[in-house]
């Protein structure tokens, strides 16, 4: 999984709060999840790690906070949240002041009106947002709109929140790893059953997103790609035909395209014929999302 990050509190954040967001971020490095960072510049350093996986998304005219590879630009606060969210299979939000509320809060109304399939939870080892979850929990009770607070002071428990959520509350998820190759305005897809599909496969248990889509390309297409050549686009979170979920990652490679054997040149933006996975991806790509 990629777990974005958002919020964070002011310049004294505490110990508590300090020890909370190193022990999450060993834990991140310990399962080999990747990170979007779209938090400040005293939290980034603490929750990264060498040779961690990570985006770093930050507003135009800031500076970067960590020494991460891949860095995502964006334009004001409304910007960054798209990103990480874009780039994330679920989300995780550091308490901070009323504009972290407000992130949670639309996050929230997203999920429990069906317009977003990805979970997000809060760090809270303070239980500032106690308050928060009895008003959710009021609101379900009296039958109105809600959502629930997946929250816990513990990252490795709150991650596992995360990883066991599920839309509509159940199905097994399979992870999945998929390589776009755009070419003249067109898309490289391949012929599957379920209709024209992305380049890729399942990803093996603790297995990082690009190496998983090198060994899948050079095993199945003779390609060879670098995981150091590949950047996320999107991740996406779709049924599958068997009543579970496809987890997928999508990765675009820098430098020359090589060819892909077999393929379909398909239109940018053209659902017709198309896979679920590959038909979410074209509709961001008709909806001028990926970068």
């Amino acid at each position: 999984m990629r777990i974005g990050i958002l919020g964070g509190p002011g310049s004294c954040p505490g110990a508590p709060f300090d020890d909370a967001i190193r022990r999450l971020g060993a834990e991140l490095d310990r399962r080999h999840w990747g990170m979007v960072l779209g938090i400040p510049g005293p939290v980034a350093s603490d929750i990264t790690r060498p040779g961690a996986d990570v985006v770093e998304v930050f507003p135009r005219g800031a500076q970067p906070c960590t020494a991460a590879a891949d860095r995502r630009v964006v334009d004001g606060p409304t910007g960054r949240m798209d990103t990480v969210r874009l780039l994330s299979d679920a989300v995780v939000l550091l308490p901070g002041g009323i504009d972290v509320l407000a992130d949670l809060l639309a996050l929230l109304t997203e999920q429990a009106l069906g317009l977003n399939n990805k979970p997000c939870g809060v760090l809270d080892p303070d239980r500032l947002l106690d308050p928060l979850a009895e008003q959710l929990t009021a609101l379900e009770r009296a039958g109105l709109l809600a959502a629930p607070l997946l929250r816990a002071g513990d990252g490795a428990l709150l991650l596992d929140h995360l990883a066991a959520w599920r839309p509509g509350g159940g199905g097994e998820v399979r992870e999945e790893v998929v390589w776009l190759r755009v070419n003249d305005s067109s898309l490289a897809l391949l012929p599957t059953p379920m209709g024209l599909g992305l380049p890729g496969g399942l990803r093996q248990p603790g297995e990082r997103g690009a190496v998983a889509l090198c060994r899948l390309m050079a095993q199945h297409w003779s390609v060879r790609l670098r995981p150091d050549q590949l950047r996320p686009v999107a991740a996406l979170m779709v049924p599958d035909a068997e009543g579970g979920w496809r987890r997928v990652s999508c990765y675009r490679a820098d430098g020359p395209q090589p060819v892909l054997p077999g393929a379909v040149s398909h239109p940018l933006g053209e659902t017709a014929a198309c896979e679920p996975a590959t038909a979410a991806l074209q509709d961001l790509l008709r909806r001028g999302l990926l970068s």
